[in-house]
């Protein structure tokens, strides 16, 4: 009886969370102390993360667009960004780069020096398969398959106190967990309609309150077992309920100042202002995770109208992520968004006004604690000997340096802690952050 009460307790907990559209990582949320969120004028906010995960692979040579290298026109006669100063021209960056003229969040944000970009970024591995890639980056390794834990989740038990933390230290502003978000460590996904009320009005979660109260008795403690395991599993259910309740009230609740995310940042916007709530609740939260899908451009990927699926995409991506940062203005100091994807395109355009799956792309960070204004890594070029298999960007940066130099200047890892296997970080450094 005692094992089934146990099954039972686990899997109606899961089943709170099911219903709700959330999921914990690594089973049953782990029982914290709350915190509530301390005045403004003492909110204490940690180094926060957002990994901006663009599926599909990317085409980076239209976003950070290398106008001043004569070949992209050769190479993409219909799709190419005009040069700089032209009508619909790149927006200048640095040197011979700018932003697709749809960008100007991402412009703006260059200037004051929030944003930067890591040309030529991406894995040694030569893979061109979604599905392998996605798994390396999420997993943060190269052609190694035995490693099922994200290296965001590796964060943050790595650098897990034991003792409670908060609840809302790791999010997944989304219905379902990111791989790099995976693990042992306990995180949350936040779907789009966070709301635990029936069609008629019913408190959802009000249905395992009492389940939860205590652990339930037919006959007694005798009968029904008193395992300090069926303790822990009723006091995980109540914090559970606890914590979606906790979650649900900071979502729902404007903040004062909060700035109005225009129509055309779509769902990433909307995702991005539930992660600005969240920062604001001074909640602790450390680690978001974002997915965006829509970026297998093989067909009418288009170029500088603003009737192309890229100008559109583009458009959106940027005016999210500037907006976000400009939102949480008074903790933007905190706050580093990472942008990035699984592999870049083909530098030449294909017979369908698109790109197919290529290697290198340029990834982007944004933030307070970004050395922004410039282009980090070395530019290969567009030139066939120069190229990765004579028909991509070559990769000269591989992305884990990039995540490491993260995790260690703007997260404070110690040193002494390696989270990519088989990887050593380069002795000349980047120097992404500040």
């Amino acid at each position: 009886m005692s094992t089934t009460r146990r099954d039972f307790l686990a899997g109606t907990a899961a089943g709170a969370l099911g219903a709700a559209g959330l999921v914990a990582a690594g089973g049953l949320l782990r029982a914290r102390t709350a915190q509530a969120a301390p005045p403004d004028s003492t909110i204490s906010v940690k180094p926060c993360t957002v990994v901006v995960f663009l599926r599909g692979g990317q085409d980076s040579l239209n976003t950070f667009v290398p106008f001043g290298d004569p070949r992209y026109y050769d190479l993409r006669p219909t799709i190419a960004i005009p040069a700089a100063g032209q009508a619909r021209g790149a927006l200048p960056a640095e040197g011979i780069f700018g932003f697709h003229p749809a960008m100007t969040g991402f412009k703006r944000l260059w200037d004051e020096k929030l944003l930067a970009a890591i040309v030529n970024t991406g894995s040694p591995n030569g893979s061109r398969s979604h599905f392998d890639c996605q798994d390396f980056i999420d997993f943060g390794t190269v052609g190694d398959k035995s490693v099922h834990q994200g290296w965001l989740n590796r964060y943050l038990a790595a650098t897990s106190s034991g003792t409670p933390e908060g609840e809302f230290r790791a999010l997944a502003m989304q219905g379902r967990l990111p791989r790099s978000l995976r693990g042992d460590y306990p995180v949350l996904a936040v779907p789009d309609r966070l709301t635990f009320r029936g069609d008629n009005g019913e408190d959802v979660l009000a249905l395992f309150d009492d389940l939860y109260k205590a652990p339930p008795s037919m006959k007694g403690p005798a009968q029904m077992g008193t395992r300090p395991d069926e303790d822990a599993l009723t006091q995980n259910g109540r914090t559970t309920i606890d914590t979606l309740r906790k979650l649900e009230s900071i979502l729902a609740t404007k903040p004062a100042g909060e700035l109005k995310y225009p129509i055309s940042a779509g769902r990433l916007g909307v995702q991005l202002q539930k992660t600005a709530r969240v920062i604001k609740s001074g909640l602790g939260l450390q680690v978001v995770g974002i997915d965006v899908g829509g970026w297998d451009t093989h067909i009418n990927e288009g170029g500088p109208a603003e009737t192309d699926t890229m100008w559109r995409m583009l458009a959106g991506l940027s005016e999210a992520i500037t907006t976000f940062l400009d939102d949480v203005k008074d903790m933007r100091r905190y706050v580093t968004v990472l942008v990035v994807t699984e592999f870049g395109r083909t530098n030449e355009e294909n017979g369908n006004r698109g790109t197919d799956h290529g290697h290198g792309y340029t990834m982007f960070a944004a933030g307070g604690p970004v050395r922004g204004g410039k282009a980090y890594g070395e530019w290969a070029g567009l030139e066939p000997a120069r190229t990765y298999m004579n028909r991509d960007l070559a990769v000269t940066t591989d992305y884990r340096t990039v995540f490491s130099e993260l995790l260690l200047d703007h997260m404070k890892l110690h040193p002494s802690k390696q989270l990519f296997p088989k990887f050593t970080p380069p002795e000349a450094r980047l120097g992404l952050f500040a």
